[in-house]
């Protein structure tokens, strides 16, 4: 039987045994892992279509058994999933945030939420996505030439804020200091 064939065959069988097939899953499982189960039979069933029985009532159980195997896949899916949820649960909770008077990361983030939406996505894709100068060009739609543009303007920009927020810093602690 070539590949034609028995895709014509199992499309057939499909056909007829689809009603089956989710009663099955229907009686061991609920409505939408049913239907996940179902998909998955037949998912299975065409990739091994070359197998595919010659009886009738044969391939119906071949389904059944692929079926069979799916539903216990997914139990065993759940139950690890449950079993990771309760280790998570009984984790400590991680320590709090670190208590400090000048955190640069705060620091950073404040002169970056200060400039412009097109400086931000910049810096962003150049540093926190860690892409290359040719593929922020890619991702925004200009030149390599205009890259390197922006970026160094991007950064003169954000160090000059940086700059100025950290010269207020030490006004802000004297004066915290004052007041204590």
């Amino acid at each position: 039987m070539d590949a034609d064939e028995s895709s014509e065959r199992l499309e057939q069988l499909f056909r007829q045994t689809f009603r089956r097939v989710m009663a099955y899953c229907l009686r061991r499982a609920g409505d939408a892992a049913a239907h996940d189960a179902v998909a998955e039979v037949y998912a299975v069933a065409w990739r091994r279509r070359r197998h595919l029985p010659d009886d009738g009532e044969e391939a119906v159980l071949w389904l059944l058994g692929i079926a069979r195997r799916v539903l216990a896949n997914q139990a065993r899916s759940q139950r690890r999933w449950s079993r990771l949820l309760l280790r998570v649960a009984e984790q400590p909770d991680p320590p709090g945030p670190r208590h400090q008077e000048h955190d640069v990361g705060d620091e950073l983030l404040a002169a970056l939420e200060q400039g412009s939406a097109a400086d931000r996505e910049l810096l962003r894709l150049a540093y926190w996505d860690d892409l290359s100068r040719h593929e922020i060009a890619t991702v925004l739609g200009i030149s390599v030439g205009a890259v390197d543009t922006r970026l160094h303007r991007a950064r003169q920009r954000l160090k000059e804020r940086l700059a100025a927020s950290s010269s207020d810093l030490p006004a802000t602690k004297e004066k915290d200091h004052a007041e204590r």
